[in-house]
């Protein structure tokens, strides 16, 4: 203990414990002088800044406010001073307004530890209470029991939508197989020249890649047909099979190109697929 603790009077030590044990962090303090008229004063200061210019007799907690004595009656059962501490332990700044204090009702450094002991023995044993149960009432059970119901209900819908949309996939497959080998387009239909001739002039190919200017298109097409009579002047073969009926592959081995194209017929319309380098030995 400092020798400025030492002259700290025991109202003062009570009113420092009740400021710490409130706010913690605040640093209060408190530090005594003597006056130049030869008066024993303190000043009560948090983080080391006075909360008043002025220095007191005596600091006392009255109510859980901290105030600052600045007359005693000579009998010193009566004081007045300032509220310099509000109960919440926040500086009183806006209240200058003196209070009459009975000093009998202070706190002295002993009755502010049994206070302390009390309300820590009462905080404790709150603490360590167990925690009220809050048991789920019948409404909450039966809210609960209803949104069971209703999911099981939606699984069950769910299970019912699958299981149609299965069955008419599997009703409309027949339908479609049909409908596919009605129009399966005839052997006959697939002219290898004109389908090559296409080729040649890039009309798989994407728009962009296309040529784009009448006089382009119209070179594009010749030398296109220029293409495809030289490449089948010596001959080409061409092969078509067909898969259940409902498409056919044609295939077009053109022997001077050293290649061989390859086109689906399905749906009326021949499309083509793409094609493959012959090898020599197999020529």
């Amino acid at each position: 203990m400092t020798n400025n603790q030492r002259q700290l009077s025991p109202r003062t030590v009570a009113a420092l414990t009740h400021l710490r044990r409130l706010r913690p962090l605040d640093g209060y303090a408190a530090e005594s002088y003597i006056s130049l008229s030869g008066k024993p004063l303190v000043q009560l200061k948090r983080r080391n800044v006075p909360l008043k210019d002025e220095g007191f007799l005596d600091l006392v907690v009255h109510n859980s406010r901290v105030i600052g004595i600045q007359i005693l009656t000579s009998s010193g059962n009566v004081g007045r001073g300032l509220i310099l501490v509000n109960e919440d332990g926040s500086p009183c700044a806006t209240d200058d307004s003196p209070i009459t204090v009975n000093m009998a009702d202070v706190g002295t450094t002993n009755s502010a530890a049994a206070s302390f002991t009390r309300r820590s023995s009462s905080g404790a044993a709150a603490y360590n209470a167990p925690p009220p149960t809050n048991p789920l009432s019948n409404i909450d059970n039966e809210n609960i029991l209803q949104y069971g119901i209703m999911g099981l209900l939606a699984l069950v819908v769910l299970k019912i939508l699958v299981n149609a949309l299965s069955s008419l996939a599997f009703l409309l497959l027949p339908l479609l197989y049909f409908y596919a080998s009605a129009n399966l387009p005839s052997i006959e239909s697939f002219d290898a020249k004109k389908e090559l001739k296409r080729v040649m002039r890039g009309a798989h190919l994407p728009e962009e890649q296309q040529p784009k200017g009448w006089v382009e298109q119209k070179l594009n097409r010749l030398a296109a047909s220029i293409s495809t009579e030289l490449a089948t002047s010596l001959g080409y073969e061409v092969r078509v099979t067909d898969y259940l009926g409902v498409a056919r592959l044609s295939a077009v081995k053109v022997p001077v190109a050293g290649r061989e194209f390859y086109w689906i017929g399905i749906m009326n319309r021949w499309q083509y697929i793409g094609q493959r380098e012959l090898r020599s030995n197999n020529d």
